[in-house]
């Protein structure tokens, strides 16, 4: 960076806040002020979601987080078969997803994330499959995928997972609910769940024994090239909010590696250059764990609503798929929670339209895969294969990865049954929840206390 450039790290020696003068409260408030109802719709309504929803997003170290989700899934499929497992092959390869989250943090808290959602997983899993086993109504099996919607939810919230969110579990809780299972599929589909959980842990946790601080490496790289960006555009507030979050990311990994002894040194080293990079203290944070980070986000009140939010509209698009006769409606419940994983109004509208939009292109190309009634072999090569590809394209375009999630997801599917009409099932549920998952957006708020107060003014 050059030296002209201001540091990105906050002050050590802040000064003394002063409190803010607060503007008058007006008698009549706009109509948009007094309703997030009106505001959100109109924001919904921006043609701008259109063109944001094409534009392609520019990542990186993408092909190393693919091969080793291809990898889990792969082994997991390869040693479902030669058991003789074929049919719990996709219970395993759905706990084998669990290599999607915290693809970037640093080993040993991946290792504790890994292990904490393949448990939410398998729960899930377990959960669904004992209440459809039970006989209960299905309204009742629906309720059940929605409040796992919400709570997994709060709980990525809470430990700020980042993506898939709880999307994935929603797919694991989804599939619980598949065929007709008895008491006695509890234990196989439980296992075999926890096969897939325990293979992605070795896989993802593996590169601690050869490049244990390659996490560390790549965040201060990426948090370096965003200082450099912000140095040259100190203007761009976008530009200097990246830098930011990114120095604080790395800085963070660098504590969690600079905690243990193996990776002290290295993580000490490059503190240094991170420090004459982007200006911040050579002085690292103590380590963040999990308990930590979701002690930390407990303060806060977004969580909340995004899990009532999510429980609501998942619970909402299950309940209308079911209503329309759609063969899947957890697949809808899916589709709002996907929906609403984006973090501004903005982001949820974009991924609607991308979701929907990719679904059903993605069905279309499923569907005559489908068709051909492909062999075990043939059907998880082309699942490990889609797999790899969506991780590569996912973070550069949501809506073209839907053209291999679709298919990979439906070929899944059928490892563990039939694939007739499921394709068609796939794109109307996911359409109905991208729907929901919008209207949730512009009709569940937080009403604050200072909505109160300014409603409460304007009555008297």
């Amino acid at each position: 960076m050059p030296p002209s450039s201001p540091p990105l790290a906050p002050p050590s020696a802040p000064t003394a806040p002063t409190a803010p003068r607060q503007a008058p409260v007006p008698l009549h408030a706009p109509a948009a002020r007094r309703s997030p109802v009106r505001a959100a719709a109109r924001e919904v309504l921006d043609p701008a979601h259109l063109r944001a929803a094409l534009r392609l997003t520019s990542v990186d170290a993408t092909l190393v987080a693919a091969l080793l989700c291809g990898a889990s899934v792969a082994i997991t499929l390869v040693i479902a078969a030669t058991t003789g497992h074929q049919d719990l092959a996709g219970f395993a390869a759905l706990g084998a997803l669990t290599s999607l989250y915290g693809r970037f943090d640093p080993y040993r808290r991946r290792a504790a994330l890994l292990g904490s959602v393949g448990a939410i997983m398998v729960g899930s899993i377990l959960v669904t499959t004992a209440v459809t086993a039970a006989g209960a109504p299905t309204w009742v099996a629906l309720a059940v995928v929605a409040l796992l919607a919400g709570g997994m939810t709060a709980w990525c919230q809470l430990l700020r997972t980042g993506a898939p969110g709880a999307t994935i579990v929603v797919f694991a809780a989804g599939a619980g609910l598949a065929g007709a299972p008895t008491f006695t599929d509890l234990a196989p589909r439980g296992l075999a769940g926890l096969l897939g959980v325990a293979v992605a842990w070795a896989v993802c946790v593996a590169g601690f024994l050869f490049r244990p601080s390659g996490p560390a490496r790549l965040a201060v790289r990426r948090a370096t090239l965003a200082a450099e960006a912000a140095a040259f555009a100190p203007d761009d507030r976008g530009a200097v909010g990246r830098a930011r979050d990114a120095v604080a990311l790395a800085r963070t990994v660098l504590a969690d590696d600079a905690s243990h002894r193996r990776t002290r040194a290295t993580a000490l080293r490059l503190a240094d250059e991170l420090s004459g990079a982007a200006g911040t203290p050579a002085d690292l944070p103590p380590r963040l764990t999990l308990r930590a980070t979701a002690r930390e986000s407990l303060a806060g009140a977004g969580w909340r609503l995004r899990s009532v939010r999510v429980s609501l509209a998942a619970a909402a698009a299950a309940a209308a798929a079911h209503v329309a006769g759609f063969g899947h409606p957890a697949w809808a419940a899916m589709g709002a929670t996907a929906t609403l994983q984006g973090t501004t109004t903005q982001h949820a509208v974009v991924r609607a339209l991308q979701r929907a939009l990719g679904t059903v292109a993605g069905a279309l190309i499923a569907w005559p895969l489908l068709d051909l009634h492909l062999g075990f072999r043939a059907t998880a090569t082309l699942v490990v294969l889609l797999q790899v590809v969506t991780e590569i394209v996912v973070m550069r375009h949501y809506g073209l990865a839907m053209l291999t999630i679709t298919p990979m997801a439906l070929l899944m599917t059928s490892l563990g049954g039939s694939g007739e009409g499921i394709a068609l099932d796939r794109a109307l549920d996911t359409a109905v929840g991208a729907v929901v998952g919008v209207l949730a957006v512009v009709l569940v708020h937080a009403r604050s206390r200072s909505a109160r107060t300014l409603a409460a003014t304007a009555r008297t």
